[in-house]
């Protein structure tokens, strides 16, 4: 009897136990999100034969509305933007060349169709002296918002992979990588950021791209490869979000035998190298509930962002096995 009893009284601690677990599962937990001052943020580069490009925009509240439109509000129409000293021009997405869109639309991750029904200004630099070249320091400055914010960058001596090819990835007998060699020249810190652009369909029928994509994992540096010669292999770029039917499920990441595209090789700065890392970094830890929070690091003084400079070659490749 005196058993009985214990298991009954067990029974009842047990459900007395679930009950509060359960109620308090139910407790309305409020969050007060800090929403933090505003600040400006520059996405700016100069490469190698082009001009300087420079956006800037608003820092947003992490609650606000994140339509295209609303993004588009949030960049700044008014700054004044030099670089080595030379005002560069104001020239909004309703009159921007076509030469000018693909560089403006990458930058931002809206799409060229989409700038065209929206009025997004981007700052460019048209004077003959300001179109990149290797070996030189290029000082950025900016006036905006009653801000003065500044940050310099350099574009780098060009490293050119010694090849470049497509491999089939494990056991497929239709989808691979693109890999190269490099040889990195014996000195500490260069940095390398990657790009592809799939220009030619295959019998698939495969898109082709409008913009060069950095995939992730396109940025690192030889701190454990200095002076040596390495085998590295990179997945395909495609854009964010993408619903194309390519860039989902099994195909995602990938080339498809036939394919043509360009793969572009750039050396940057350590400076770039380590933005576009922890940019990557929070990237792939988007909507991740267990990634640890962790700022993006830039290389702007006064504002966040980036102002990068990129020593570019670019090789064609059919993806051939």
């Amino acid at each position: 009897m005196e058993f009985l009893v214990l298991k009954y009284v067990f029974r009842i601690l047990i459900l007395v136990a679930f009950t509060l677990l359960f109620a308090s599962c139910e407790r309305e937990i409020e969050i007060d999100v800090p929403t933090g001052e505003t600040q400006i943020v520059v996405e700016g580069t100069i490469e190698t034969g082009q001009p300087p490009v420079v956006l800037l925009s608003k820092t947003r509240g992490f609650f606000e509305p994140t339509s295209a439109q609303d993004i588009a509000n949030s960049y700044i129409d008014n700054a004044e933007v030099r670089v080595n000293g030379i005002l560069l021009n104001r020239i909004c997405s309703d009159s921007l060349p076509p030469e000018f869109q693909a560089i403006v639309s990458g930058l931002i991750g809206i799409s060229i169709e989409d700038l065209d029904d929206l009025r997004i200004c981007a700052y460019i630099g048209l004077d003959p002296a300001l179109i990149g070249t290797e070996n030189t320091i290029y000082d950025l400055s900016v006036t905006a918002e009653g801000k003065e914010l500044s940050a310099t960058t350099k574009i780098p001596a060009i490293i050119e992979p010694d090849s470049v090819w497509f491999r089939l990835w494990a056991d497929s007998p239709q989808y691979g990588y693109v890999f190269c060699n490099l040889s990195d020249p014996d000195t500490l810190n260069n940095a390398y950021r990657i790009f592809t652009k799939r220009i030619g369909p295959n019998d698939n029928n495969n898109p082709i791209d409008d913009l060069y994509y950095a995939p992730l994992g396109s940025t690192f540096i030889d701190e454990f490869f200095n002076g040596e010669t390495i085998e590295v292999g990179f997945t395909r770029g495609q854009p964010a979000n993408s619903i194309r039917p390519t860039d989902q499920g099994d195909e995602s990441g990938y080339f498809e035998i036939g394919d043509t595209f360009i793969f572009k090789f750039c050396s940057i700065t350590k400076a770039s190298y380590e933005f576009y890392l922890t940019f990557e970094s929070q990237q792939g830890a988007n909507g991740s509930p267990f990634a640890s929070p962790a700022n993006v690091i830039s290389n702007i003084n006064g504002g966040l962002g980036i102002w990068a400079g990129y020593a570019c070659s670019r090789d064609t490749i059919i993806a051939i096995p």
